[in-house]
């Protein structure tokens, strides 16, 4: 891979850890702001701003697993066992992203049986587009390790 297109995809990822990590910090002010204009919902600042931090944790994980799959095609290694284990990171985190929005979501409509159209579309979407990449990594796994198998055979024949 070009040098140039590695090192543009390491900071496009600095740039979105970064703003991750700024949102995983303002979390709990901008949920503080909430339940002071609405205290209805002053019960849930806690319990949903740990959800949301956990949340952005689960996709700064990925984030890492990706550099590190970076890495390991710039030394030509990507073939190996070790970017299986970081793509098998990268699916954990997705279903992670997906379980902690499916859980919100449960919460919402069936504890609270409140939330807007807004906010069940904006947590169905989460838990999709989780389980559709943690689907589309599985695939992409399943590839890798297909190429690994066949890489090995070559490898033997010559």
């Amino acid at each position: 891979m070009n040098r140039s297109v590695l090192i543009a995809l390491r900071v496009a990822l600095v740039v979105l850890l970064l703003v991750a990590l700024l949102y995983q910090v303002q979390m709990p002010i901008m949920a503080s702001d909430v339940a002071r204009t609405a205290p209805e919902v002053e019960h849930l600042v806690v319990p949903y701003s740990v959800a949301a931090i956990l949340a952005i944790l689960c996709a700064e994980v990925a984030g890492a697993a990706v550099w590190r799959l970076l890495s390991l095609v710039e030394r030509g290694e990507v073939f190996g066992d070790a970017a299986v284990r970081w793509v098998d990171v990268v699916i954990a985190s997705a279903v992670g992203v997906s379980a902690l929005s499916a859980a919100v979501l449960v919460h919402v409509l069936a504890v609270l049986r409140t939330g807007g159209p807004g906010v069940v579309l904006l947590l169905a979407v989460c838990v999709a587009g989780g389980a559709a990449l943690a689907l589309l990594m599985g695939v992409m796994r399943r590839l890798l390790r297909t190429a690994i198998d066949d890489r090995a055979e070559l490898d033997e024949v010559i």
